[in-house]
């Protein structure tokens, strides 16, 4: 089970963006691939990221093209790695680290500044 999940509001701890708030719009998982077989072997969690909405906004210049016959300037959501984010608890309103409990045969997560259920 992730700790950060789409829809999530979270806060980034460190970087050019640190103290911003926003939520996740995309998880961009990183998997073991087999060269051979093109099978998916495991995940490679040192290389999860995530996109957070109005964070971390890049500009791209375009070259101009036969279909665009102007250059543009685009602005792209680069992604923020999943270590530099932290889920940010909808009851005490705090960036806190997740943990974990199984209640009723499911595992979810929780807070653990109130200790309170996320999920």
């Amino acid at each position: 089970m992730q700790r950060i999940k789409k829809d999530d509001l979270v806060e980034v701890i460190s970087g050019n963006e640190k103290g911003e708030r926003g939520e996740v719009e995309e998880i961009i998982l990183a998997w073991y691939i087999d060269r051979r077989t093109k099978k998916r072997l495991g995940r490679d969690k040192n290389r999860d990221f995530v996109r957070v909405s109005g964070l971390n906004v890049r500009k791209k210049h375009k070259k101009k093209s036969s279909a665009n016959t102007q250059g543009e300037i685009v602005e792209i959501r680069a992604p923020i790695h999943v270590s530099n984010v932290m889920l940010v608890c909808s009851d005490c309103n705090e960036a806190t680290r997740v943990g974990f409990r199984e209640v009723d045969g499911k595992k979810i997560r929780f807070c653990k500044l109130c200790n309170e259920n996320i999920d």
